[in-house]
């Protein structure tokens, strides 16, 4: 089966090539929001050191620091923070560095505030804060600090996201393999379990045709043996046909999106109870509706298909002078448009399969009974997020219960 294996390679590499791509945007914004943080600690470090030795320089007449003030100052950067006072006219008058370089000397004579300078191949963060007089500059204090291994913090971490990420596209393509295995084999496994169940149905009609067709063909007969035949090839004929139709509305439901719009459940209820009242009526059956009003957003032309064929459904299994109740409810912000019937309600296998595509109970499949309403009317719900459940009510009648989101 080269086409299941080609497709699902190419649902696997999809997802793969998804969960390596958010791992790797992931890092990205990792790493970017790291060396913010680191850079912003670094600089608050910074400035914290060049304010507290402003408070030391004496700038009276010139900028003078006593030795108290001195040994103060060159007790204040932590290990890893130079710093030093500078003059404009003499020069420097403390540095916790022997010598400090050309380099950073020259940026605090000319600059204020914050600088990135490379030294001796080494990134080093700075911050030059000026020291005035009277309005006027004089000199300058510069505190410093190694930056390189904020750089290597970034490379690490990029390093190791780009593991992980690896590591998660080797996984991914593992379990993605595994999934998308298991999920086109259900796919594919429903799709013909369709085929096959619309096949048969289409068949069986067909294989009356034909049977009919050769009956009246294999000898002459007369004129009223003729007119059962026809009869019979035309009712076959109707069959089919109705099958056809209900076929091209389950593809539709597939396919179709239809508007969204807000829905008044209550009034939708109402028009299709007065619709099928005569079908009702036919079979001396008594439909009710009840409930408080509830809105819920999707199509409207599909849940009223999807309330009809429910509807037309308790209709037919609901026995003469039987009730139908359709009521309506709001719970846990949903709305719940229920159909009870006091027919015989549903067996353990309508509760379990009665909602799957063909399925009917066993003394209806030689009837007219096509095994789609029910599952038509749920994949129109669960296209609109919501879904369809069977049950039966406390007086033995099925209960088929619409639940969709309420608006």
């Amino acid at each position: 089966m080269s086409w299941l294996t080609s497709a699902r390679n190419r649902l696997t590499a999809s997802y793969v090539a998804v969960m390596f791509l958010a791992m790797a945007a992931f890092g990205a914004v990792a790493v970017i929001v790291i060396d913010r943080d680191l850079h912003a600690s670094l600089d608050a470090r910074l400035r914290t050191t060049a304010e507290a030795a402003l408070n030391f320089v004496d700038v009276k007449p010139s900028i003078n620091i006593d030795e108290r003030d001195r040994e103060q100052l060159l007790a204040l950067p932590g290990s890893q923070i130079d710093l030093a006072v500078l003059s404009d006219t003499s020069g420097i008058v403390l540095s916790t560095m022997a010598a400090p370089s050309a380099d950073l000397v020259g940026y605090a004579r000319r600059s204020v505030g914050y600088a990135t300078l490379q030294r001796a191949g080494v990134s080093v963060r700075a911050l030059v804060l000026p020291v005035t007089s009277e309005g006027k500059r004089v000199g300058a204090v510069i505190a410093w600090a190694p930056a390189s291994w904020i750089e290597d913090t970034d490379r690490h971490v990029a390093i190791a996201f780009a593991v992980a990420a690896l590591v998660l596209a080797l996984v991914a393509s593992i379990t993605g393999s595994a999934v998308a295995r298991r999920a086109l084999e259900d796919a594919f496994a429903r799709q013909r379990r369709f085929t096959t169940d619309a096949s048969h149905e289409l068949r069986a009609p067909l294989s009356v045709i034909r049977a009919e067709a050769d009956l009246a063909l294999r000898q002459p007969r007369d004129t009223l043996s003729y007119q059962r035949a026809l009869e019979t090839i035309a009712a076959e004929t109707d069959r089919m046909e109705k099958l056809v139709s209900t076929l091209l509305v389950a593809a539709r439901t597939h396919d179709a999106h239809g508007d969204r719009a807000i829905i008044d459940l209550s009034a939708l209820a109402r028009r299709v109870c007065d619709r099928l009242r005569p079908a009702a009526h036919v079979k001396h059956v008594v439909v009710t509706t009840d409930g408080r009003d509830c809105s819920a957003l999707g199509d409207a032309d599909a849940i009223e298909r999807a309330v009809t064929a429910v509807l037309h459904n308790a209709i037919k299994h609901t026995p003469s002078r039987g009730t139908i109740r359709v009521s309506l409810a709001r719970r846990l912000g949903n709305c719940e448009l229920c159909v009870h019937d006091s027919g015989p309600g549903f067996s353990t296998q309508a509760l379990a399969h009665g909602l799957e595509w063909f399925w009917r109970e066993e003394h209806d499949r030689s009837g007219e009974a096509t095994g789609l309403g029910l599952a038509i009317a749920n994949s129109i719900v669960r296209a609109s997020s919501g879904h369809i459940t069977l049950a039966n009510g406390p007086d033995g009648g099925g209960e088929v219960t619409i639940v969709l989101p309420a608006r």
